[in-house]
């Protein structure tokens, strides 16, 4: 997929090796503007390696990816990943964590990051939980503080990793706000998932990685072809989510 507009991240030729298995197999992408991009795939497809590599997690071994240093990046990682004993800190602390890791460039009084914190609580709901420790949320509620958390650092691009692992009905819909928050925002953003029909009502590009890419296009022109039925299908691709 190409465009005339200057891109925020380039992928080329990218390869990826683990355990001497090629994970990702020569692939290249581009991110733009206001994008909000599922990246799909069985389990073993090189998703998160993929992912990891973007965030400079892991060694590339072929291939570059480019990103402005000026660029900042957001990342909302599994929460199930997220060990409680990593945040033995109440939901308070967890939000000007936040703020400490933004660029060393920026500096702020210690009234001037209560001051934003305490604006973050209002607006994703969180006061009355502020001092409720990190490792006793519910999933759902821990999701909203790490966003909460990631927003304070002001992104331009946010990646997010499986974001609907082991979230049920009620949780998910936490996501979906948070989804909607980055639309009307148009803060591009990066969804990794095996899930797709999560997500249909919020994505509007699919690339679909099998180790290689074997489609990347707008969403209702991958729901539209053939040879990507059995996916579709067994997923059941169109369940659509209202906004809220």
């Amino acid at each position: 997929m190409s465009r005339d507009i200057k891109s925020m991240l380039d992928v080329r030729n990218l390869t990826i090796f683990f355990n001497k298995q090629r994970v990702i197999n020569n692939i290249s992408f581009s991110l733009y503007q206001g994008d909000q991009v599922a990246i799909i795939g069985a389990n073993g497809a090189g998703k998160t390696t993929l992912l990891k590599a973007i965030l400079n997690l892991i060694h590339i071994d072929q291939g570059n990816i480019h990103i402005d240093k000026s660029l900042r990046i957001g990342y909302l990682p599994q929460v199930i990943q997220v060990g409680d004993q990593q945040f033995p800190i109440t939901v308070f602390e967890v939000l000007m964590q936040g703020l400490l890791q933004t660029n060393k460039t920026y500096f702020f009084s210690n009234k001037s990051m209560r001051d934003r914190v305490e604006s973050a609580l209002k607006e994703y709901d969180l006061v009355r939980i502020q001092h409720h420790l990190f490792g006793n949320l519910s999933l759902g509620q821990k999701q909203l503080v790490l966003f909460a958390r990631m927003m304070l650092q002001e992104p331009e691009i946010v990646f997010l990793d499986e974001p609907t692992s082991s979230l049920d009905v009620d949780r998910k819909n936490s996501l979906y706000d948070i989804l909607n928050r980055l639309k009307k925002n148009r803060i591009t953003y990066v969804i990794v998932t095996h899930d797709l029909p999560s997500f249909d009502a919020y994505i509007e590009r699919v690339i679909y990685l099998e180790h290689t890419i074997l489609f990347d296009g707008d969403f209702k022109t991958f729901c539209e072809t053939k040879a990507f039925s059995p996916f579709i299908h067994t997923h059941d691709v169109g369940n659509h989510h209202n906004d809220h």
